[in-house]
């Protein structure tokens, strides 16, 4: 059972710094939820964290991939940015002995359970193949998360 400590600490580094006083939108998760909006048609480019965004008082929406980018807006408040998606990192279908994260790969950790879903990035201690448990350090916490890899880049924890 995931403890309520370890929820917090992910909670938080979900959050993000200047994000956490709610002015700015939280380019972490912007970025997470872009990802997963585009999930089979390739890997976006993380952000440009030099760009303050006014946060959003609603889920931004995300345009298809088209031209090698997707639109990414806030219609209540008017910004719009778009975010490149290289086609090359086409996520695939790996066989079950390859290893699919290695030590010092950024992980995407996440937690789902009852009515809740939070994600956090941490760095992989280990090397995985899908299915396999490895340990994630994340940057709130000196002590790593056990979690099973789902596939290249992500990893999950049960809750």
């Amino acid at each position: 059972m995931l403890s309520m400590e370890l929820l917090a600490m992910l909670a938080v580094a979900s959050i993000g710094g200047s994000a956490a006083d709610g002015r700015f939108q939280d380019l972490d998760a912007l970025d997470s939820q872009i990802s997963a909006a585009v999930a089979a048609g390739g890997r976006p480019v993380p952000i440009d964290r030099r760009i303050k965004l006014a946060n959003c008082p609603q889920t931004p929406e995300i345009s298809n991939v088209a031209g090698g980018a997707v639109a990414v807006r806030c219609p209540a408040l008017g910004w719009r940015i778009r975010v490149s998606v290289d086609p090359a990192a086409v996520p695939s279908a790996a066989s079950p002995s390859e290893i699919v994260v290695r030590r010092g790969d950024s992980i995407e950790l996440v937690v789902e359970g009852r009515g809740y879903s939070a994600s956090a990035l941490g760095t992989s201690l280990d090397e995985g193949r899908a299915g396999s448990r490895i340990r994630v350090k994340i940057p709130t916490s000196a002590v790593p998360v056990p979690a099973t890899v789902v596939r290249a880049g992500v990893a999950s924890i049960s809750g």
